[in-house]
C-alpha cells in the first residue's frame, strides 16, 4: 500500500493540496476533479479508467471478485481539515472504501440514523462501507488523507454528489 510518507501533513491548505496533486501526477494517476472549496477540506476526483491502478496503490488486499466485473468504480482521494467533520450520511447507490493514507481522522458508523461511536483510524486500515451504512469522516488534531474509492451499486445510475443523503451537517447543506 502506498501512502503518503513524506507529505507534511501540518500544511496549510493550499500547500497540502499541491503536494497532493504532485503526489498523484508522480503516480501517473489522472485528477479530473480538484475541489478545495469544500468548508470541511476537499479532494481529488480520478479518471475512472485509473480504478485498477487506485485499487493495486491502495487497496491491494481486497479480492479482485469483490469489485465485480461490471461494477463502475469512481477513485478519490479526500483532504479532511483538522477537526472538520463531514456530513453525517448515507447514500443509495453506492458502497464505499475508505483508507487512512497520511496524517489523522476518525469515522463514526451506524446501520440506523443514530451516530456510532468514534472510531479513529489507522494508517493502512482498510474501512468498508455498505450502500445505505450512515457515515461520517472526521478531521483528527491534523489534516487527514483517505482513499476512497466509490463502488457503484446501480451500472445504469451510478452515484454522484446528489446520491448523499445528510442526516445531519455542521454546514447546513442539505
Amino acid at each position: 500500500m502506498l501512502t503518503f510518507s513524506n507529505l507534511s501533513v501540518s500544511s496549510d491548505k493550499k500547500q497540502l493540496f499541491k503536494e497532493v496533486e504532485n503526489w498523484l501526477s508522480d503516480q501517473g494517476l489522472s485528477i479530473i476533479q480538484r475541489d478545495e472549496e469544500r468548508p470541511w477540506g476537499g479532494f481529488f476526483a480520478l479518471a475512472s479508467n485509473d480504478a485498477s491502478e487506485f485499487v493495486n496503490k491502495f487497496f491491494n488486499e481486497v479480492p479482485p471478485h469483490c469489485f465485480g466485473k461490471q461494477q463502475q468504480l469512481s477513485p478519490k482521494i479526500l483532504i479532511v481539515a483538522p477537526e472538520a467533520r463531514l456530513s453525517w450520511q448515507y447514500h443509495h447507490r453506492r458502497a464505499e472504501l475508505w483508507k487512512l493514507i497520511a496524517g489523522t481522522a476518525a469515522l463514526r458508523r451506524s446501520e440506523t440514523d443514530d451516530e456510532g461511536e468514534t472510531h479513529e483510524l489507522v494508517i493502512g486500515e482498510l474501512i468498508t462501507l455498505a450502500c445505505g451504512e450512515r457515515h461520517r469522516l472526521m478531521g483528527g488534531k491534523g489534516w487527514g488523507v483517505v482513499a476512497e474509492i466509490w463502488m457503484h451499486t446501480e451500472p445504469e445510475a451510478p452515484s454522484n454528489e446528489d446520491d448523499i443523503v445528510r442526516l445531519q451537517d455542521d454546514f447546513g447543506r442539505k
